[in-house]
This record gives structure tokens, C-alpha cells and sequence, in this order.
């Protein structure tokens, strides 16, 4: 079929694109058209200055993801919605293990990027960072709205903010209508079940949460799955100025991981036990509709399973005859815990100007033998102070200006400020232009890991991981030209023109080896690259709805990528776009969406000299659902399809893409999934 993108085009510093001139045109054009239509469909949201804003007042591009498309899109995965993100890209190794960035720079393990369920960060110490999403105690059903600020964000949010913020904000309590009960069935083993249970007691609503999940993964691999999850969230409006909103979550994970066919066994065969659970406490005091304080504190507990043997004649090639019959013990075991106390305080002091400021306190720390040879337990503690103003200088022009002040225990103070500001030529489009500087500390893992692989009879053989106590976080600067605007047929337009300069990027490099199989299995250490990133480009995401009950969403971004070292510039996919087709006719329901990934040069684990990139590709899911009633009882049914186009890679795992046997193929790809849910409501 006919690729939806044109040839990767580059952008210069020094003059603009057609195209984008061309969209500058375009928004000045549609600026005059459809005002009564502009506001309506612009949501409140929170996560680009923590201020309550609309959408056209924002320091930041955001996509809002609401429970209605959540729904239409017939998912049972939470990161294949960001599928459908303008600069997002998404890729899976296996069936249950996900690869999420937004503008890439996630070759291994991505964690560049902040990820809040209801403001509680799980951003986690646990391994290298970045989000767990097999692992993330949460019920699709349970999530109000998903807001993504595309962009830097540490302003608001902090170190982890480096490239944008995921923020999953759950429904609360008083807007449940009822309890419900949903199953899904499919092929590959699928099967799923979810209850939810709402309650009401006057002042008080609790909702309690019980879902599992299974399926035997993608066709040919051991990528099985098992997710049991337990969720529970209260609201208790105190009196009209106080409210409690607490939750507790737990999740119980088995997963299957591994390949046959790795050197060694490195990457062998095996179950992974995951078991997760969290607390969260808020308490909001509003004495007006100008100002609120907010209180919170929260506690992540995660803890991993993950051993197996390697043997030394085991997929060893030419070395089999130089080594000896023996085993040895290797894990990636670990714990970490997390506690989080915040407050922050919104604030009117004159007509036009609001104001917000806090400041919070983290304390992470993590446990693996294995990962951590050395016996160290690390621990870190942080300390910030953070601020926001919006300011309405006059009816067009609205400034936009924070920063944060960050203490990372083993680095100085470091600030991240951000400057924006928003034209409002008239009530149905806005301009915006700012800069952004954001920073990305080192996770624990990345300074402190040494991991030492030893084999009976012959002790250490493979220093796989040194530390590097003198890692630096990693900065980004941030220039950005935005477009919000209508246009007739319900139409929208949100696009990002954006020029990110990285320096000290945070990534895996060999060092010189010490031990007998180091230069076999490679040794490696986390460091600051030499030298810049930068990424231009753009990014926009069109909609609009030609017909009653018709919805085309289009977006797309293209991205110039110019590093020095060509595995980080191969990292991020220089072109992505997806196209969906939403449709509503009577009680039917259906969603059609067309995806496109550039190619990218990213997988998990190392080995030493190879270069692979996974092939561009092209997929296509659907759905199509109908509500009705069995007796007095409603009910919606769903068929959902997803990789319609059929088989294809979307991210290597290296050490069994650097043995013969798949050089020049490809043994991880993905399966095409059918099912069915259904769901009624009580």
C-alpha cells in the first residue's frame, strides 16, 4: 500500500520549510473563520503549568486523550494510545515489554520523560528509570483523561520532565453513574476481566477497582503475560472548602522474557514476578475559586523477580572449543521504594495575574545484589521549589512564566526556567512562542550499576556494567513557535514547530575490558556524550468533522536529527504520522486508524560493535462497537483489531539480532490481535 508520508525533509536553521510556511499561512487563514466553534471543545487542563488553563492559554503543545476516544479505540494496552500522539514513538520488543518516547533518544531504556497517574509520579528509581508500563496498577476503565505536554516541562515538573510530561488523571468518584462489569476474549490467549465497584455515602464516594489480565503474547516468542491489579480511590468532601482524595494500588505480574538462541544463554528463557503497590494521600483546601492549597504524599513500592543461568557451551559458535563446561547465576533482582511530600499554593492577587508556588521533597532508594555487586544500596534524596505565573498583559497577549529549582543529593542547585508567550489575535486561534531549558539527572541505576558475571570454577569472567560516580545530568534548550486554531466543520489545528539543543546526553558507551569475556560480551558505562543533539523540526495534529458522527484526526511530525555519534542520531525515528477515521451511526461505533513509524535504530541490551536499524513500517487497528440492551440491562460489545497489515519488527533485542541465524531477518515481530468485550453497567 502507498506510504502516508514523503520522503524525510530537512529543516534549516536558517530559512523555513515550505511546508511550514505554508501552515503559518494556513493558520492566519483559518485564524478569521469558525469563532463561536473555538472554545468549546477546548478542554480545561493541568499538567503544562499546574495552573487550571484551557488549552489556548498554555505554555506547551498538548494532546488531550479523553475517556471517550480512549474507549472508541477498543485498546486493552495503555501505551498504544500514545500511538496516536504527534511526536510520541512507540514501539514494543515483545507482546508485554513497551518502548515509549516522545522525539526518541530511548535506544535502550527510555527516561526522558516525567509519566503522573493523578500527579503521583512513577517515573521510577527501580533498573534504568523511565516508566514500568507492564506494571502500572490502572484499569483503562478508571482513566478520566490522559494529558500529554509535548515538550520540556521541567519548569513544572522537574529533572524528569526532560522531553514532556504523561499525565493520567482517574475519574473522580462523584462523576461515577454506576458500578460495571467487563470481560474480553480473544485470540492469542487473550482474556480479560474487570469489575468496579462505585459507592456513595453522602460526603463520601469510593470506587474499588479488580482486573486481570492475560495473553500468550506474539506468535513464536515466550512473551505470555498474566496482570492482576487492585485499585481503590476515595473522595470525602470535608465541607465546601476541604477535600480528602486518597488511593491505594497494588499489581501482581508474571511475564515471560527471554529468547533461545543468545550466546550464552545471556538473554535466556524464563518467568519475570513483578508485584508493585502504591499510596496516595491528597488534601485540597479552596476557600474561593481564586485560590487553593494543595497537600500531597505518596509512596511507590516496586519489587522484581528476574533469574536465570548462563551456560558456557550454550549458543557459543567458535568459542565452544575454547571454554569450559560450566554455569553461572545472573539476575536482574531488585527492589526500590519511593516516598514524595508536595504542597503548593494557586493564588489571585490582582486582576489578570495568577500565581502558583511549592516546593517538595523525594527520597528514592534501591536494592539489587546482582545489579549492585559492589554491595552498595543506593539512595538519593531531592529538593524543589517551583513556581508559575500567568499573566494577561492585555486582551491578546497572555505571558507564561516559571522555573524550578531543583537540589539533586550529589549535584549543585539547578534552575529550569521557562519563558512563553501567547497571542490572541481573536477568540479562535493563538500563537505561542517561548523558550525552555530542562535538565535530566542520571538514574541510580545509571551511576552506580557493576554488574560482575562469574561462572563456577573460573570466578569473574564479564564485568558487564562499571559505574561512573562523576555522571552529569544531561541539559536541553528549547526554542518553540506554536498554532492552536478553528477552522469550519469543527476543525483544529495544533501544531509545534520546535528547535531542542541537548548537550551531556546521558548514554551507554564500551570501556576498555578487564575481564576474559569482556570483549565477547562487552563492558559498558553509562556517560555523557561529547558534543550536541540537536532536533528540529514539526509536528501538528489536524481534526475535524466533515459529516454528523464523523471525526478524521490526522497527525504527523518530522523531526531533523544531527548528533555526532550516529547510534543516538539513529535513535529517533525521523517521521511518524497516523490517520483515524472515527464514526458514529445510530448505536454503532467504530475507529479506523492507519500508523506509520520511520525507521529507528533502538533495542535493548548490548553488544559490542553492532549497528541494526528496524525497518519503516506501517500498521492498521479497528474497532467497532454497539451499545445495547438485554433486557432492562445495558450492555456494550466491542470487536477490536490490532497489526492488521500483518507481522513486522519494531524493536530489536541485540543480542539475538547479532546471531547468524537472524542476520539479515527478523525474529521479534509483532502478531496481529482480534478481540472481543463486552461490559454492562449496574
Amino acid at each position: 500500500m502507498p506510504t502516508l508520508l514523503p520522503a524525510p525533509m530537512p529543516f534549516h536553521a536558517t530559512r523555513l520549510p515550505s511546508s511550514i510556511i505554508a501552515l503559518m499561512t494556513l493558520g492566519i487563514g483559518l485564524s478569521v473563520q469558525a469563532e463561536e466553534s473555538f472554545f468549546q471543545p477546548l478542554p480545561v487542563v493541568l499538567s503544562a503549568s499546574r495552573l487550571p488553563q484551557p488549552l489556548s492559554d498554555t505554555p506547551a503543545a498538548m494532546t488531550v486523550l479523553d475517556a471517550e476516544f480512549i474507549a472508541a479505540t477498543g485498546y486493552r494496552d495503555l501505551t498504544r494510545l500514545f500511538r496516536l500522539v504527534p511526536g510520541m514513538q512507540v514501539a514494543q520488543e515483545r507482546g508485554n515489554q513497551q518502548w515509549v518516547t516522545y522525539h526518541g533518544l530511548g535506544a535502550e531504556y527510555p527516561n526522558q520523560m516525567q509519566v503522573l497517574v493523578d500527579g503521583r509520579s512513577i517515573y521510577s528509581p527501580h533498573y534504568s528509570g523511565g516508566a514500568n508500563w507492564s506494571a502500572i496498577p490502572l484499569a483503562l476503565q478508571d482513566i478520566e483523561r490522559i494529558e500529554i505536554v509535548r515538550g520540556s516541562n521541567s519548569a513544572s515538573y522537574g529533572s524528569n520532565a526532560f522531553l514532556g510530561v504523561v499525565n493520567i488523571l482517574t475519574r473522580h468518584t462523584a462523576a461515577e453513574t454506576g458500578s460495571s462489569v467487563g470481560v474480553r476474549l480473544g485470540g492469542h490467549g487473550i482474556a480479560d476481566v474487570t469489575g468496579r465497584a462505585v459507592m456513595h455515602d453522602g460526603p463520601l464516594g469510593l470506587r474499588i477497582t479488580a482486573q486481570e489480565s492475560r495473553d500468550d503474547g506474539w506468535s513464536g516468542l515466550r512473551d505470555d503475560q498474566r496482570l492482576r491489579v487492585l485499585g481503590l480511590r476515595g473522595d470525602l468532601q470535608i465541607d465546601p472548602a476541604n477535600a480528602l482524595e486518597f488511593s491505594a494500588a497494588y499489581s501482581d505480574g508474571k511475564l515471560g522474557v527471554g529468547y533461545t538462541g543468545t550466546l550464552f544463554d545471556g538473554s535466556g528463557e524464563r518467568n519475570l514476578r513483578q508485584r508493585d503497590y502504591s499510596l496516595h494521600a491528597k488534601w485540597r483546601h479552596a476557600p474561593s475559586a481564586e485560590e487553593e492549597w494543595l497537600l500531597s504524599w505518596y509512596h511507590n513500592s516496586e519489587r522484581t523477580r528476574d533469574a536465570w543461568q548462563v551456560h558456557s557451551l550454550a549458543n557459543c559458535g567458535a568459542l565452544c572449543g575454547l571454554l569450559p563446561d560450566t554455569y553461572g547465576d545472573v539476575n536482574n533482582n531488585r527492589s526500590s521504594q519511593r516516598d514524595d511530600i508536595e504542597f503548593q499554593h494557586r493564588f489571585e492577587p490582582t486582576a489578570g495575574l495568577r500565581l502558583l508556588w511549592g516546593a517538595g521533597w523525594r527520597y528514592d532508594r534501591i536494592q539489587s545484589d546482582f545489579l549492585f555487586s559492589d554491595g552498595r544500596k543506593p539512595t538519593r534524596q531531592e529538593w524543589r521549589l517551583f513556581g508559575n505565573g500567568e499573566w494577561r498583559m492585555a486582551p491578546e497577549w497572555l505571558w507564561n512564566i516559571g522555573a524550578m529549582a531543583e537540589h539533586i543529593e550529589g549535584d549543585s542547585v539547578r534552575l529550569a526556567p521557562r519563558v512563553f508567550l501567547n497571542w490572541q489575535p481573536d477568540a479562535s486561534s493563538t500563537w505561542r512562542l517561548g523558550h525552555a531549558r530542562a535538565w535530566r539527572q542520571p538514574t541510580l541505576h545509571e551511576r552506580w550499576v557493576n554488574v560482575v558475571v562469574s561462572a563456577a570454577g573460573l570466578g569473574a569472567v564479564n564485568q558487564r556494567h562499571t559505574p561512573n560516580p562523576g555522571l552529569g545530568p544531561a541539559r536541553i534548550d528549547t526554542w518553540e513557535l506554536g498554532y492552536l486554531g478553528a477552522f469550519p466543520f469543527g476543525g483544529l489545528l495544533d501544531a509545534r514547530i520546535f528547535d531542542e539543543r541537548i548537550r551531556d546526553y546521558i548514554h551507554r558507551t564500551p570501556v576498555a575490558p578487564t575481564l576474559p569475556l569482556d570483549p565477547v560480551m562487552g563492558s559498558t558505562q553509562w556517560t555523557n556524550m561529547p558534543g550536541r543533539i540537536r532536533l528540529t523540526g514539526i509536528e501538528y495534529q489536524l481534526s475535524f468533522k466533515p459529516s454528523a458522527g464523523t471525526t478524521l484526526l490526522f497527525t504527523h511530525s518530522v523531526i531533523d536529527r544531527r548528533a555526532d555519534d550516529p547510534v543516538v542520531r539513529g535513535s529517533i525515528a525521523p517521521h511518524t504520522a497516523t490517520l483515524s477515521w472515527l464514526q458514529q451511526l445510530g448505536a454503532w461505533r467504530s475507529m479506523l486508524s492507519v500508523m506509520r513509524m520511520g525507521p529507528l535504530e533502538a533495542g535493548t541490551n548490548h553488544v559490542p560493535g553492532l549497528r541494526y536499524s528496524v525497518p519503516a513500517y506501517t500498521t492498521l487497528d479497528w474497532s467497532m462497537g454497539r451499545s445495547f440492551r438485554l433486557g432492562s440491562q445495558p450492555v456494550q460489545a466491542r470487536v477490536t483489531a490490532t497489526n492488521l497489515l500483518g507481522r513486522h519488527q519494531e524493536l530489536a533485542h541485540k543480542p539475538l539480532q547479532a546471531t547468524s541465524q537472524y542476520r539479515g531477518r527478523t525474529p521479534n515481530e509483532s502478531s496481529p490481535h482480534i478481540y472481543l468485550s463486552l461490559e454492562t453497567t449496574f
